[in-house]
């Protein structure tokens, strides 16, 4: 593909960077002389009008953001078969690399990262469009500090559709928020969360949330807090973790609306001083000694205990001399005041003496203060009861029972949101009571939308991670737990789902903190005897490399014995590895002739890396990302071979 020119104006030069239904070329536009990206569609993906309709949306909507925090779309196109969308070249690199690099950053430029970001989604929220996807892979960082939001890809736009495809959970697991853990339609909340995980990784140097599979990944996102930030990054000021805090609030409505809300609190949050605090209240009584959080907007409030109060005490110099001159003038109003009064009160005495009963005076009537009952429907009745008793209003629980939520949550309130009533009257919280333990189905091998189906109608939660496989696209290929699994209602079911063979294996293995091996591509599942297997590596340099690796993809048979190998140094655009430099992307290709005789059965396809001229001497893999590794060797997948 490198080298051809679409249109007779897009010359393609090097791959740099792979998706599910797009691969990214860097490229010169030949007409502007200028260095441009290109996203091509898959062609396996091109003759399903479903996927290209996709693809077409995606140009359309994002062509219409024009924002510096937002890559820029040029042009879209169609040469041939090849159906592509122009794109700004951005020269830096994403934020994940450099966050693995160098591990927490300082308070100030995270904050201001964040703010890009929050400023690019927010601009596409504007839009009606949502990300879906924010995570450090899809930000690029110049060399000038500036972030540019990429990879709208997965986005849609719903001034068009009016609504977000509820068919396919979009986001990394890492970075999705609990509503796309549970299943559920992304709003621009959703975005915010994601915000709010990117921003806690920049200053705490981790994710929130941890864990090898997907599935307890989703149960965190849903269920549990992430540890204080200040816990992992004692300089994080008291203020900016109740910001992230607020961002990764379980409850979209607890959150920022708009990515656009997020960028604002950040900036002033900036102009007020990296130290500058929000007012915490004293705790409400009969709360249980829970105090409110300040609101999300109060910037230059009173610093908290231990905080530096070199900005409020500057504010307070300031204004002293016009405050003493207005005191003045009130007290001065006052005592001329006190004359009629004094005038009152003598009349009263006077009136007194004639009436030795006392004049009569009405008793007052006490005014009814009314108060508006919040939403507190699906939320935990623990935090609820904060919001109902800050507002003065007492409250009731009731179980109730078969409830396909988790233990603890509102399902009904009576009165309902919205209702004025007086403050005192008590509020009528029903409760999920503890779920019903139920047995979940058998769906692989079923479609996805089928097993969806399956496990809603029992009372549990699908997540999907789609994978490579050779099975046909959106096919169940496995579920955790197992089928006859005893759960919990409301328990979360994980589906591995086919996205065909032109997904991209996903592996992200540690070759020795050096290299990573990120993905491969294999465009095919099952092979024939004597035909070549093609395989391309995505390796990524962590630091600068002064050795020459050679590169072996091994095939293995069915009883464990080595059948066909090819052994090579990576010479792409003839770049040993020696010539490689912190954060080098590349491509690998290799082919592998597959001996004419070999049985039929299935067969891995492994790779790794060892120095020029000691085959024995193999890279060791410290971390094995989303695969297995055996003698250092690592599984890139399994194929058939048959006749």
């Amino acid at each position: 593909m490198e080298k051809r020119l679409l249109n007779n104006r897009y010359r393609l030069v090097e791959m740099i960077g792979s998706g599910g239904m797009a691969v990214v070329y860097k490229a010169i536009d030949t007409l502007l002389h200028r260095p441009v990206a290109i996203k091509v569609l898959r062609e396996a993906y091109a003759d399903d009008p479903a996927f290209l309709a996709r693809f077409q949306q995606e140009a359309r909507a994002a062509a219409r953001l024009d924002h510096p925090n937002v890559v820029t779309i040029y042009d879209v196109g169609q040469d041939g078969d090849l159906h592509y969308i122009v794109m700004e070249y951005v020269e830096g690199e994403d934020l994940k690399t450099i966050i693995r690099r160098e591990g927490r950053l300082s308070v100030d430029r995270a904050v201001d990262i964040a703010a890009q970001i929050a400023a690019g989604v927010g601009h596409a929220h504007k839009a009606g469009i949502i990300h879906c996807d924010v995570k450090p892979q899809n930000v690029l960082v110049t060399e000038e500090g500036v972030a540019k939001v990429t990879d709208f890809g997965i986005a849609r736009a719903l001034s068009e559709s009016g609504l977000t495809d509820s068919d396919v959970i979009w986001g990394s697991p890492l970075y999705f928020s609990p509503e796309q853990a549970a299943g559920e339609r992304p709003t621009p909340a959703s975005d915010v969360y994601s915000i709010g995980v990117v921003l806690y990784e920049m200053l705490a140097g981790v994710p929130p949330f941890q864990a090898e599979k997907p599935a307890a990944l989703a149960l965190m996102h849903i269920r549990e807090e992430p540890p204080p930030l200040s816990s992992l990054n004692p300089q994080v000021p008291p203020r900016l973790e109740w910001i992230v805090r607020k961002l990764l609030a379980k409850e979209p409505s607890a959150r920022y609306r708009t990515a656009e809300q997020v960028a604002m609190v950040l900036r002033q949050y900036q102009s007020a001083g990296a130290q500058a605090t929000g007012l915490y209240p004293s705790p409400v009584s009969g709360g249980a000694g829970i105090a409110p959080l300040p609101p999300a907007d109060v910037v230059g409030a009173p610093p908290l205990e231990g905080e530096p109060a070199d900005a409020a005490a500057a504010v307070e110099k300031a204004e002293t001399d016009w405050l003493t001159w207005v005191l003045g003038v009130v007290a001065a109003i006052a005592v001329i005041g006190l004359i009629p009064l004094w005038a009152l009160v003598y009349r009263a005495w006077d009136r007194a003496k004639e009436y030795p009963g006392g004049v009569p005076v009405p008793t007052p009537t006490e005014a009814v203060v009314m108060v508006t009952v919040p939403d507190v429907e699906g939320r935990l009745w623990e935090e609820a009861r904060i919001d109902l008793e800050t507002i003065g209003l007492r409250f009731v629980l009731e179980e109730q029972p078969g409830a396909a939520v988790p233990e603890g949550t509102i399902v009904r309130q009576e009165p309902p949101a919205g209702e004025r009533v007086p403050i005192g009257t008590e509020i009528h919280l029903y409760i999920a009571g503890p779920p019903e333990a139920v047995e979940v189905p058998g769906v692989v091998d079923l479609s996805l939308e089928a097993a969806r189906t399956q496990l809603r109608d029992v009372g549990l939660q699908p997540v999907e991670v789609t994978v490579w496989s050779s099975k046909p696209i959106s096919t169940v290929i496995a579920q955790e737990p197992e089928e006859g699994t005893e759960v919990k209602a409301g328990s979360i079911v994980t589906l591995t789902v086919s996205g065909g063979t032109t997904v991209p294996i996903e592996i992200h293995a540690n070759l020795g903190n050096i290299i990573v091996l990120e993905q491969a591509e294999l465009l095919k599942a099952r092979f024939r005897p004597g035909e070549i297997l093609p395989v391309s590596l995505r390796w990524h340099a962590l630091v600068d490399i002064p050795t020459r690796y050679v590169v072996f993809v091994h095939i293995i048979g069915p009883t464990g014995d080595l059948v066909a190998q090819e052994d090579i140094e990576p010479l792409q655009s003839t770049r040993p590895t020696d010539t490689w430099t912190t954060g080098t992307l590349l491509w690998d290709p290799h082919q592998v002739h597959l001996p004419p005789n070999l049985p039929a059965g299935t067969y891995q396809v492994r790779t790794g890396m060892y120095p020029v001229g000691e085959p024995a001497n193999r890279l060791p893999v410290v971390d094995p990302g989303e695969t297995s590794v055996e003698s250092n060797s690592i599984l890139v997948a399994e194929v058939e071979i048959s006749p």
